[in-house]
C-alpha cells in the first residue's frame, strides 16, 4: 500500500509539471494561431483574433496560472473520489433533490465533451494503458476511466472553466475556446507517455504480472479470498478460518454499512473515514484483567500459546460491540502475520506472541490502529522489516531469533499502558541490528572505518572550502584558480588531513602560481615550478579516488590559466599581489583555523550550514580509495528534489531487505549500515564481496525512479490490513 501510494505521489507531482508544461506551450502556439489568422483570415475575423492575441499576451500568465490552480484542485478532488463513486444512486433520488439544469451547465458540458473527444484521440495508446493501470491498481479487471484521476476530463473542464470565468464577451470566449483546445490537443505530446512512464518505471506495467511482489500477491490473494467466501471445495484451510472469522464480525456491522467500510473507519485517521463511527469507550477492567493474565502466560512460553483467530474464545465477556470488532480484526491481523510469506516461521511466532499487549494497546488506544508512527505499529514493522530482509537462509537469522525473542518477553513482561515500552525495544532493537551486521558481515566490518570517515569529513571539506573563498577574496588571483581550490582541492586537503603527504602545505604555492606575473624573473621561476606542481596536483586527485576523466578535465583548467599567467593575459590587478613567503603566512593556519571553528560550533549561520553538510559521491569515493577499499560509490544525481523525502527514507533502516534493477531483473541486496543523520547507505548481495554505497541524495533518487526498490511492498502492518481490506471486499461481494 505504502509502494503504491508513493508511486501515485510521484504521478501527482509529474502531473502538475506536465500540465504546467502543456499550458504554456498551448498558449504560445495559440499566440502562433491567432497572429496567422490575423494576417491571412477575413477582414471579420481578424478584429476577433487581433482581440484574443491581446488577451493572451496580457492574461496569458494570470489564465495559466488560474488553470493550474483549478487542475491542481480537480486532480485532488478525483484522488479522493477514485475507484469510489460518490455520485447519488437512483435508489437515494428524492424529489426535495432534484433540480432544473439550466443552459449554461449544458452547454458547459456540450463543450467540454468535445474537447474530451479530441484528447483522447490525441494519445490514446498511453491514456488506455493509463487506465488500466489505475484499474489493476485497485484489484479491478474492468476498466473504467472515470477512475483514473489523470484522465482528460479534468484537462477540458479545467480549460472552460478559466476561460469562462476570464473572457465576458461570447464570441471571443468562443474563439479562444476553440484555439486553445486545438493547440492543447496539438501539444498534449508526451503529457500522457510521461505519466505512464512513472509507473511502468517502478514495475507497475498494463498487465498483471506487473510485479509480482507486489500486484501479483495482492491478485492472488484477492482470488483465495474470494474462492474462500464463495465456499468453493479447493479453498485453503486457514483462508476459510479467516473467511470464518471475517464473517463473525459482519454481525456487528449496522444495517446500511457495509463490512469493507466499517474496517476502512477502524484503520483510518478520522479525516479520511468513510464512515463515522462512535467514540470508543474504555474496555472494561476485568476484560483487561483478562488480557493481562494471557500476557503473563505467552512472557512465561517461549512460543505463542494459541492461534491468533482463538483469542475470542478467551474473551467471551466482552460484549457485542466496538470493542468486540477491535478484539476481532486484531486477531485477523495477527492471523496474516502468522501465514506472511515475507518473514521466516520461527519470526512470524515471536510476532504473533505481541498479539495481546497490542490488543490491549487498541482498545484503551483506538489510535493505534489509526497511526503508523505509534510505538506499537513501528515495532511490529521494525520487525517485520528486518526478518525479511535478513531472511530464512541467512546465518544471522539465529542471533536475531534470540533478540526478538528476549526483545518480545520484555514487552510481554513490562507493558502495563504506556507505549514506551514498545519504543525502547524498538530502539535496542536498531542497537543490535547495526553491531550484527557490523561484526558479522566480513565486508560491512572491513569497510564501516571509510564509510564513516566520509561522513565526518564531508562538513571538514564545506568548512575549508568557506574559510579559503573568504581568504582568496583578499588575494590578486584568477576566478579559475579559486574555483579548483574552494571546490576540488578543498576536498584532497580535508581527507587527507593527518595523512602523508600533507597536501595542505601546497597551498601558497598554488596561489602564487594563479597570480598576475610581471617581472621576467617570477615567469621563470613559475616555468620552474609548474612540472613539481602538477605531479603534486595529480598525485593528490588520484589518492582521494578521482576518475581519470575528472582529475584531467581539472588539471587542464589550471593548464589554460597558467598559459595566460605566461603570455600576461591576465587582467591587471585589483589588490596587491603577494609573493610565496607572504602567502604562507597568511594561508597557513587557515585549514587548522577553519576547523577548530567548525568543531567549537560557532553561532552564525555559515557554521551550522558546513556542520549539517552531507557527504556525496566523492566523498565516499575518497575514503574508500584511502583506505584501500573496493566498493561501488553510486553517483548522485544532477538534481535532487526534497519532497517525501522522510516517506522514502523510512524504509532505509539496518538489516532492511531491498531489490536492485539490474539490467530487466531486480537482484537482491540488504542494507546492512546506515550513517549518522542518514547521511550514507551501504548494501551489499549475497555472493558478492564488493559492497555498495549510496550518499543521501543518490539513494532519494534511486527510489524515486524505481532502480531501487524495497524488498516488502507494504510495511507488515499495511499488508495485514490491505488483506482484510481485500477479505471484507469480497465477503460483501458474496452476499
Amino acid at each position: 500500500m505504502q509502494t503504491l501510494k508513493r508511486v501515485l505521489a510521484l504521478a501527482i507531482e509529474e502531473a502538475q509539471t506536465g500540465f504546467t508544461t502543456l499550458c504554456r506551450r498551448m498558449t504560445d502556439r495559440a499566440d502562433e494561431v491567432l497572429g496567422e489568422a490575423v494576417r491571412t483570415a477575413p477582414a471579420a475575423d481578424q478584429r476577433g483574433a487581433a482581440a484574443c492575441r491581446v488577451f493572451l499576451r496580457e492574461q496569458g500568465a494570470t489564465l495559466r496560472a488560474r488553470m493550474e490552480r483549478a487542475y491542481a484542485s480537480l486532480l485532488a478532488r478525483a484522488m479522493q473520489t477514485m475507484h469510489t463513486d460518490l455520485r447519488t444512486g437512483l435508489h437515494d433520488f428524492r424529489a426535495d433533490t432534484l433540480t432544473l439544469v439550466d443552459d449554461d451547465v449544458m452547454t458547459r458540458q456540450i463543450e467540454v465533451e468535445r474537447l474530451l473527444l479530441r484528447l483522447r484521440d490525441a494519445d490514446e495508446l498511453s491514456l488506455g494503458h493509463l487506465n488500466l493501470i489505475i484499474a489493476q491498481m485497485h484489484g479491478d479487471s474492468e476498466v473504467r476511466e472515470r477512475e483514473n484521476p489523470f484522465r482528460p476530463y479534468l484537462l477540458a473542464r479545467t480549460l472552460y472553466d478559466a476561460l469562462h470565468s476570464m473572457v465576458e464577451e461570447e464570441a471571443h470566449s468562443k474563439l479562444l475556446f476553440d484555439t486553445l483546445s486545438q493547440t492543447m490537443t496539438a501539444e498534449l505530446g508526451d503529457f500522457y507517455t510521461r505519466l505512464r512512464e512513472v509507473f511502468e518505471s517502478r514495475g507497475i506495467r498494463s498487465r498483471l504480472l506487473a510485479r509480482p511482489s507486489a500486484l501479483g500477491r495482492r491478485e492472488r490473494e484477492r482470488r483465495d479470498w474470494q474462492r474462500a467466501a464463495a465456499g468453493l471445495a479447493d479453498a485453503d484451510q486457514a483462508m476459510r478460518r479467516r473467511v470464518a472469522a471475517l464473517g463473525a464480525v459482519r454481525q456487528h456491522v449496522e444495517p446500511n454499512q457495509e463490512l469493507q467500510e466499517l474496517v476502512f473507519s477502524l484503520f483510518n485517521p478520522a479525516g479520511m473515514r468513510r464512515g463515522a463511527r462512535p467514540a470508543q469507550a474504555p474496555a472494561p477492567l476485568q476484560i483487561d484483567g483478562a488480557l493481562r493474565q494471557l500476557q503473563s502466560e505467552h512472557a512465561a512460553a517461549a512460543q505463542a500459546s494459541h492461534a491468533p483467530l482463538a483469542l475470542r474464545e478467551r474473551l467471551s465477556g466482552l460484549p457485542p460491540g466496538p470493542q468486540r470488532v477491535v478484539a476481532e480484526l486484531a486477531g485477523m491481523l495477527f492471523e496474516f502475520i502468522l501465514n506472511d510469506e515475507l518473514l521466516p516461521p520461527p519470526l512470524r511466532t515471536q510476532l504473533c506472541r505481541l498479539h495481546t499487549p497490542f490488543l490491549r494497546a487498541a482498545l484503551q488506544d483506538q489510535s493505534v490502529l489509526q497511526n503508523a508512527h505509534h510505538p506499537v505499529r513501528r515495532l511490529l514493522d521494525r520487525i517485520g522489516s528486518a526478518a525479511a530482509g535478513i531472511g530464512a537462509d541467512s546465518p544471522l537469522l539465529q542471533p536475531l531469533q534470540g533478540e526478538v525473542q528476549r526483545l518480545v518477553e520484555r514487552v510481554l513482561q513490562q507493558y502495563e499502558h504506556d507505549p514506551a515500552v514498545f519504543a525502547d525495544a524498538e530502539l535496542e532493537f536498531d542497537g543490535f541490528l547495526a553491531g550484527l551486521l557490523r561484526e558479522c558481515e566480513p565486508a560491512v566490518r572491513r569497510c564501516m572505518p571509510a564509510f564513516e570517515r566520509a561522513v565526518q569529513v564531508a562538513p571538514q571539506v564545506a568548512a575549508i572550502a568557506d574559510a579559503l573563498r573568504g581568504q582568496l577574496e583578499t588575494v590578486s588571483i584568477d576566478r579559475r584558480m579559486v574555483d579548483f581550490i574552494s571546490g576540488t582541492w578543498a576536498q584532497v586537503m580535508a581527507h587527507t588531513q593527518g595523512r602523508e603527504p600533507d597536501h595542505s602545505q601546497l597551498l601558497p604555492e598554488l596561489v602564487w602560481s594563479g597570480q598576475e606575473k610581471m617581472l621576467p624573473e617570477e615567469r621563470a621561476a613559475l616555468m620552474k615550478m609548474l612540472p613539481g606542481l602538477g605531479r603534486q596536483l595529480r598525485a593528490g586527485l588520484a589518492m582521494i579516488g578521482m576518475p581519470e576523466a575528472t582529475a584531467q578535465a581539472a588539471l587542464d583548467q589550471l593548464v589554460s590559466l597558467h598559459m595566460d599567467v605566461m603570455s600576461n593575459k591576465l587582467p591587471p590587478a585589483t589588490t596587491p599581489r603577494l609573493g610565496i613567503a607572504a602567502l604562507r603566512e597568511r594561508l597557513g593556519a587557515t585549514v587548522a583555523q577553519a576547523l577548530a571553528a567548525r568543531d567549537a560550533g560557532g553561532a552564525d549561520a555559515g557554521a551550522a550550514a558546513t556542520a549539517a553538510a552531507l557527504p556525496g559521491h566523492s566523498h565516499f569515493r575518497a575514503e574508500f580509495a584511502l583506505h584501500g577499499q573496493q566498493v561501488a560509490v553510486q553517483p548522485d544525481p544532477a538534481l535532487s528534489s526534497a519532497a517525501h523525502d522522510e516517506d522514502w527514507l523510512q524504509w532505509a533502516r539496518a538489516g532492511n531487505g531491498f531489490e536492485l534493477l539490474s539490467g530487466e531483473n531486480y537482484m537482491p541486496l540488504r542494507l546492512d549500515a546506515v550513517a549518522a543523520r542518514n547521511a550514507g547507505f551501504l548494501f551489499t548481495a549475497s555472493g558478492s564481496p564488493t559492497p555498495l554505497v549510496y550518499s543521501r541524495a543518490a539513494l532519494l533518487a534511486a527510489l524515486r525512479e524505481g532502480s531501487l526498490r524495497p524488498l516488502e511492498y507494504a510495511p507488515l502492518f499495511e499488508r495485514a490490513v490491505e488483506s482484510l481490506m481485500t477479505g471484507a471486499e469480497s465477503l460483501d461481494a458474496s452476499r
